[in-house]
C-alpha cells in the first residue's frame, strides 16, 4: 500500500483544464497521475512504461500522447507535474506532522506510565483485617508462645527436656513432670496424636481469651475449628 494513501483533487480545475482532452485521453491522464502520485512525483518518459500505465497499446498510445504530455515537464528521461508535485509536498508535510505529534503523545504516555508505575511500586502494602487475625493466629503456635503459655500453668508443647520442666516448676523445684516421672534423666515420653490435638486446642482457647480480654471483637471465632482437630 502507498505511504500516501489519497490524492487531493480539484474537481473544477480539473474539468477546466482538460475540456480538449477526449474520454479516452481523461482515463490515461488520471491513471497516469495516480501511478505518478504513488512514485512520488517522477515517471520514466518511455513511450513503452507510460502506455502500459494507461493501460493502452503503443500503437494507441503514440496517437493520443502528444496532448497528453503537454500537461507535464519532461526533464533527465523522467516526466513530472507541477500542480502533483505541490500538493505531494503539502500532504508529505502534514503526514510528518501527523507522526511528530504522535511521537509525542505516545512518550508523555510513556512517562505518565512510568511514574504511575513508580508511586505503586513505593507504596506501602496495606494488610486487611483477616490478614492481620492469621498473622496473630500464626504467632500464637511459635515456641516462644507456647512456653509462654506454659509458664503460666497452661497445658502447652514447649516443655519437651529436664530443663525446661525445672524452669517452670514451682520456686526453682526440681518437680518431676508427668512426662519424666519414674523414668531416668533424658528419656522423653513420645507425644501421641492425641497430646498433639490436645495442646493445640488449648492454645487456640487461651489465645480466644486474651484477643476477648483485648476487647478483640472477632475473638471466639477460632473456637469453631475446634471440633475438627479434636481426637475421637
Amino acid at each position: 500500500m502507498s505511504e500516501r494513501p489519497f490524492m487531493q483533487l480539484y474537481v473544477s480545475d480539473f474539468v477546466g483544464d482538460t475540456l480538449q482532452l477526449s474520454t479516452e485521453q481523461i482515463g490515461a491522464y488520471m491513471l497516469i497521475l495516480m501511478a505518478m502520485w504513488n512514485a512520488g512525483g517522477r515517471l520514466p518518459d518511455d513511450d513503452a512504461k507510460l502506455a502500459r500505465v494507461a493501460r493502452l497499446s503503443l500503437k494507441r498510445w503514440r496517437a493520443i500522447s502528444a496532448d497528453l504530455l503537454s500537461f507535464f515537464e519532461r526533464e533527465a528521461g523522467e516526466i513530472g507535474h507541477k500542480r502533483l508535485t505541490r500538493e505531494l509536498h503539502k500532504a508529505q508535510v502534514k503526514s510528518e506532522a501527523r507522526a511528530a505529534a504522535g511521537a509525542r503523545g505516545g512518550a508523555v504516555t510513556a512517562l505518565k506510565t512510568k511514574a504511575h508505575g513508580a508511586a505503586n511500586a513505593g507504596a506501602l502494602p496495606r494488610h486487611s483485617p483477616d490478614s492481620r487475625n492469621q498473622s496473630e493466629e500464626a504467632s500464637a503456635f511459635s515456641p516462644e508462645n507456647a512456653q509462654h503459655f506454659s509458664a503460666r500453668g497452661e497445658k502447652g508443647i514447649g516443655v519437651s527436656s529436664p530443663e525446661n520442666a525445672q524452669h517452670l516448676s514451682p520456686a526453682g523445684r526440681n518437680t518431676p513432670t508427668p512426662g519424666f516421672s519414674g523414668k531416668k534423666s533424658g528419656w522423653q515420653r513420645p507425644k501421641t496424636h492425641t497430646d498433639a490435638a490436645n495442646a493445640i486446642i488449648e492454645e487456640i482457647r487461651s489465645h480466644d481469651r486474651s484477643r476477648t480480654a483485648a476487647g478483640d471483637e472477632g475473638a471466639g471465632r477460632d473456637v469453631l475449628m475446634l471440633p475438627a482437630i479434636r481426637p475421637d
